[in-house]
């Protein structure tokens, strides 16, 4: 009833979403093994000195339905849940920066074969406003995921 009256407060205006941010990689192999050394092998090529709680010391594994990280302490960190998931093809994640709170966004990963080439491994990061926060932190992730696409692309064999 307050919106009959002149001086009814407007109702608040969500700030404008951030573009997404969208990355590629090429690595040599089939697009299940792709899949498998980023899900299964998460540990063995997570920069964890770029992206981490915990530090370098730390575990990264996508148990399940969750990415945790576990300190050397067997402290634990929630980074995703895991909203979707087609085995050798896709892995969609409600990804959370600021651990235990903040803004979720929202992570896919496609594998795509390429005929006598390998997997073209693509990732977008969407969900993010204007907000000064997931400004800031799409920043962060701005930088972050090329970082870790390389780093996955040399544990697979590849090169840029």
């Amino acid at each position: 009833m307050s919106n009959l009256f002149s001086d009814a407060a407007p109702p608040p205006v969500e700030p404008d979403p951030a573009p997404s941010l969208a990355f590629t990689v090429t690595v040599p192999v089939p697009p299940d093994h792709a899949f498998a050394g980023f899900v299964d092998n998460i540990h063995l090529w997570w920069p964890a000195q770029n992206l981490s709680v915990y530090g370098v010391g730390s575990f990264f594994d996508l148990e399940g339905d969750a990415l945790v990280e576990t300190s050397p302490e067997n402290e634990e960190a929630v980074w995703a849940a895991v909203i979707d998931r087609e085995e050798g093809r896709r892995l969609d994640l409600a990804w959370h920066h600021q651990l235990g709170g903040g803004t979720q966004t929202d992570l896919s990963l496609g594998f795509d074969g390429l005929p006598g080439r390998g997997t073209l491994v693509s990732l977008t990061h969407r969900g993010w406003s204007t907000a000064h926060q997931s400004v800031q932190d799409r920043s962060l992730y701005e930088t972050f995921w090329p970082t870790a696409l390389e780093k996955f692309q040399r544990f697979m064999g590849g090169t840029q």
